[in-house]
């Protein structure tokens, strides 16, 4: 029982030793970064313990990346650090999308760049808009006439290259379908159904990552 007893006192020493020691390196931690005005959560404070030493210009990078976006943890700096990525040109390239007005969280883009994405042409695919025009389908006797505009979504658009023809066809076979199942009565109504049941927000997500920005579907007599 005394050996047991000391096995479990010496476990607990340990224990305590090593919380002692985390709680020291990420106090130490925080102290730094408020040298060099960062001012950092305990979450924050302790990613930054992850470095064998916490230069001077890295807190720094990260004070800036805060003045201009406080939203931005320390602890995303700090991971695209620790793969090999260069935190001062990330800053530089952030504040160009942020002048761009791209719609992308800093998250995705901190992939983007350890995949080597050129920062202007990231922009020019986040801001790209796409159009589709299908000037007659025909069936029952109808004649439909679509016309789309569309943009791939922020966090998908350094990854997507839409393929427009396929994704013409798709959207021919669902009107021929929602044709042979809708309401051939009213045109104008027939029209909405179409777009609620068949070419809606989840159809255009899982087709491409797709976010309408116009869509306009025509019905008349063949």
């Amino acid at each position: 029982m005394d050996i047991f007893f000391l096995i479990l006192m010496a476990a607990g020493l340990f224990g305590l030793a090593l919380l002692l020691a985390a709680g020291w390196s990420v106090w130490v931690a925080y102290r730094k970064a408020s040298a060099r005005n960062l001012s950092v959560t305990f979450l924050e404070a302790r990613a930054l313990t992850k470095f064998f030493e916490l230069e001077d210009e890295f807190l720094d990078t990260c004070a800036a990346f805060k003045k201009i976006d406080p939203s931005i943890s320390v602890r995303d700096i700090v991971r695209h650090h620790m793969a090999d990525g260069d935190t001062v040109a990330l800053l530089d390239h952030w504040k160009t999308v942020l002048e761009s007005k791209a719609p992308i969280t800093f998250k995705s883009f901190i992939l983007y760049d350890l995949a080597g994405k050129e920062v202007n042409e990231l922009i020019s695919n986040l801001n790209r808009e796409y159009e589709l025009i299908i000037p007659e389908i025909e069936e029952h006797g109808l004649s439909v006439y679509y016309y789309c505009k569309f943009k791939i979504a922020g966090d998908s658009s350094g990854w997507i290259n839409p393929d427009l023809d396929e994704i013409k066809k798709t959207i021919e076979e669902k009107i021929t379908l929602a044709l042979l199942t809708g309401n051939l009565s009213d045109f104008e109504a027939l029209a909405d159904f179409i777009k609620e049941k068949y070419l809606h927000k989840e159809f255009w997500n899982s087709l491409c990552h797709g976010r309408v920005q116009e869509q306009q579907i025509r019905i008349t007599k063949g």
